[in-house]
This record gives C-alpha cells, structure tokens and sequence, in this order.
C-alpha cells in the first residue's frame, strides 16, 4: 500500500508541476506532395548536333518526388507563441539525397536536398503593449504580389509589427551569414583580415514595411537594406532597394502591380591594399523591374494578362552592375508562372536550363520580359482547367546571342478529390529561341516536353 501511496504522490506532483505546460495549446498542419515527372529534351539541344559545344541532347527523364512539411503552433498563453516547421523525405524516390543537378553534363549539384527531417522554423511571437514581436528562425512571407518575395530560404530574424486597424507597420532585421559561425580557440584564434572572416563579416539586412489595405485591395512600400562583407576574394556588398505595390478590384476586373527599384549602393566594393588585379570597384546602378498583372472574372471562367520586365547586366561594362538583382536577392522562388521557364520547382528537379549558352535561366526573373496570356475554366465545383501562352526574350545579350527564349503553353487539370486532397495533371510545350545557341549560330537547338501530374494533400 505504502508503494502504492508513494506512486500516487509522485504522479500527483508531476501533474501538479505539469499544469501549465499541459495548458499550451497545440496546433497543427502541414502538406504532403508527391509529383511525377517525365520530361523529355531538357537540354534543349538537337539530337543530331555535334558541335564544339560539350551540351548533347538528354534524351527524356523520369521519376517521382515529395516532400512533408509539417507546421506546428503552441499557444503558450494568450499573446504568446511558439511556431516551428520542419520538412521530412524532400527526395526522389530511391535516390541519394544530394542528387539535384546543377547544369547539364557537368555532373555536380547545385544544392543538397533535406535530409531525413529539417527544421526551418523556429521562433518565438509575443505581443507587448508598442506592438508585436516575432524572434527566431522563420521564412519571410509574401509581400503584396507574388513577384519579388523572398521565400524558400530560412533566417534568424528579430521583427517588430505593429498593426493599427487598415494599417500594418513593420521593421526587421535579418541574419543571412556570421562571420563568426566557427568559435575561435586558444591555438586557432580567428582574427580579421580586412574581409572574409571577423566579428565584423556577416550578412545582414534592415527593412521597413507599411501597407495599408480595403475592402477590395491594398498598397505597400518597402525599404531594405543588405550589407554583405563575407566575400572570399575582399569586398563589401551593399544593396539599398525600394518595393512599391498595389492591387483593387473594380467589380469583375482584378489588377495589381509591383515595381522595385535598385537606389545606388555598390555591388563589389574592394579593399584597395588587396586589389592588386586593378579590379575596379562595381557600382549598383538605378535598376527597375516591375509585375504587372490583370484578369477578368467571367465566372465559371477567368482570362488574364500578365507581363514581366527586369534588365540584365550588361556584362562589358566591369565597373557598373544594371541587373541581376533577383538573384543577388534571392527574390521570385515561390512565383511559378509556367510549368518551365522560371519554374523553382522545374529548376530544383530538373537543373538549370542552359542549351548552349554560357548564362543559364533560373528560378529567378532577371534579364527578362516576360508575357504571358492565361485562362482558367471551373467546369465543376470540383474540377478546374487552364491553359497560359508564354513568350520570353532577354532583356540583354552579348554580341552574336540572340534574345528570344521561346514561347511555351501550358495546360492543367486540376481536381479535388477531398477538400483538402488536390490532383493536377500538367502539360508543358517549349518551343525553344536561340538565345540557347549561345555564341555558336550553328548551333542546334530542339523544343521541351513535360508531363507532370502531382498529389497534393493539405490539413
């Protein structure tokens, strides 16, 4: 009895001492995907060429991908929060984890895929009488428009929100690298040499937001500032830029807009007493690229235009940087307008598309106008169908490149199986431009299929 007693006690106080931590209130959701792929000529070279060019034709590919994602909120007590995220099994079916190509033939990779579970969130949200705070590791969520967000990358950040009826301001500051990651030691001091390592070398950034919304839209600016002094070779990075956008709905018509704008800075500022070369300094000049977006509601119908333009950088001029900035900011990962071109997915999956040309296209949209012609049709509640036609050129070009990147049309299916359990079927036609020869006019270059299908369950 008395053993009985004493087990008794024991969980009385554990209980006792466990209240509040049992009164959290957890939440949960998450995502599950799997998406098939087959894909044939990505290399975009015709079977037959057998120039100086090392790019040869691909051939056709296919496999299976997927990927959890599971979020997690606990309510700790009113105005106070824990969030994480992790994703788990973001692989191809039965293949090495790191096995995501870079470019075609060169046989390395151009990232690791996660591992068995990673965590990308983590952070702390309290509110306080001057606003609300958020502290820890998280992924920047989208602002305005889809065109420009940084999404896709996690960061320690300290942010400040302060929301006042139709109103939201905002200021953060962002972690994106520490010179100091590896702790010095008694017998490996680190010391900073000019630039590359230091309680100084990181990469950061400041930003300021206001947006103001209504019934039918909203507007934003956005202010940021990145400082980077973590390159190898010794120079200083700094990219002031400015976000503007704005979208309304005027009964059936939709339209919204979104520029940025690059405000001086330099790209490459180089330590003089290291610049033996004579590498000049790079100067950041003023750069606009903008998203503009319109679409008419004909329910059960909806047609759109959309059009995309930002500069490329024009590569004889050493001393002057006129664009590129999406990939120097890691904007436009989450923006997928095609089911190819400038597809972060595709990209991810399938590699950099590159032909023959020494400037491969990414996921991001630099050195592009990009327009696009869209439709989607709700044939039922459950049912949706779309099509869009795509033409892209560049922006800018080397001597003897051409600038057409090719149209591409794309047409879906999608269907709700379950409220929360999606299945899509996607097909993708890219007659490919010559601006894939690169430098070699006799170069031969062949058109892009895929066919895509994808799971998707949401809960």
């Amino acid at each position: 009895m008395r053993r009985f007693l004493v087990v008794l006690l024991s969980l009385g106080l554990i209980m006792a001492f466990s209240t509040s931590v049992f009164a959290t209130d957890a939440k949960f959701n998450g995502e599950f995907k799997m998406q098939g792929w087959y894909n044939k000529n990505a290399s975009l070279i015709e079977k037959e060429y057998t120039g100086a060019s090392s790019v040869t034709d691909r051939g056709s590919s296919a496999f299976y991908t997927q990927r959890l994602r599971m979020g997690m909120t606990f309510d700790v007590v009113p105005g106070l929060k824990f969030v994480t995220r992790f994703d788990a099994l973001e692989r191809k079916w039965m293949a090495a984890r790191t096995d995501i190509p870079a470019d075609y033939g060169t046989g390395t990779t151009q990232d690791s895929e996660a591992e068995n579970i990673s965590f990308e969130i983590a952070y702390v949200q309290f509110s306080t009488p001057i606003g609300l705070f958020l502290v820890g590791n998280t992924i920047a969520g989208q602002f305005g428009t889809p065109f420009n967000d940084y999404v896709g990358y996690d960061n320690p950040i300290i942010a400040w929100v302060v929301p006042k009826g139709p109103w939201t301001i905002s200021a953060a500051y962002k972690k994106s690298q520490d010179g100091m990651y590896t702790p010095a030691t008694a017998t490996t001091p680190v010391v900073k040499t000019e630039i590359g390592q230091g309680t100084d070398n990181d990469a950061d950034s400041y930003t300021l937001k206001a947006q103001y919304k209504w019934n039918t839209g909203g507007a934003g600016i956005q202010l940021t500032d990145v400082f980077s002094n973590t390159a190898s070779d010794r120079y200083k990075i700094n990219i002031p830029f400015a976000v503007l956008y704005a979208m309304n709905r005027f009964g059936k018509i939709y339209v919204e807009d979104e520029v940025m704008f690059i405000l001086g800075g330099k790209f490459q500022d180089y330590v003089d007493s290291i610049n033996s070369a004579g590498t000049p300094d790079v100067d950041n000049e003023f750069a606009l690229s903008n998203y503009f977006n319109i679409n008419i509601d004909l329910a059960p119908a909806k047609v759109g235009l959309m059009f995309i333009y930002s500069p490329g950088d024009d590569t004889t001029t050493k001393d002057k940087k006129e664009g590129g900035y999406h990939a120097a900011l890691k904007n436009d990962r989450s923006f997928n307008p095609a089911l190819i071109l400038f597809n972060n997915d595709y990209v991810k999956w399938m590699g950099k598309i590159k032909g023959n040309n020494t400037t491969v296209i990414d996921t991001y949209f630099d050195n592009v106008l990009f327009y696009q012609v869209y439709g989607q049709f709700a044939l039922t509640p459950k049912l949706n169908l779309g099509a869009s036609f795509s033409y892209a050129t560049a922006e800018w070009t080397p001597a003897g490149v051409d600038d057409e990147y090719g149209y591409e049309v794309d047409l879906t299916m999608k269907y709700k199986i379950f409220d929360n359990l999606e299945y899509m079927i996607g097909a993708g036609f890219l007659s490919t431009g010559d601006y894939f020869k690169g430098t070699e006019s006799a170069a031969k270059v062949d058109d892009n299929y895929l066919i895509t299908h994808k799971l998707t369950l949401t809960f």
